[in-house]
């Protein structure tokens, strides 16, 4: 039982770094193209969110896998 929660924190943890991929090649792509100043403001609004979940899920999943660890026999 705790191998399946080990797993899915692995999981989980990997679908927050992926976030985070995702965040630095948005941020690099905004960095690049020539934007003008009144939509750069609105997309480092979505990035900042887009971090803070990503984040927020990466340290969800090392909980959860930490848990597993602890719990299992």
């Amino acid at each position: 039982m705790m191998t399946l929660v080990f797993y899915t924190g692995v999981a989980t943890t990997l679908a927050g770094l992926a976030g985070i991929a995702w965040f630095f090649r948005r941020a690099r792509r905004l960095r690049e193209t020539d934007s003008d100043d009144a939509t750069v403001p609105a997309e480092l609004r979505a990035l900042v969110v887009l971090n803070m979940a990503a984040v927020g899920v990466a340290f969800i999943g090392l909980a959860i896998t930490v848990i597993g660890l602890i719990l299992a026999p």
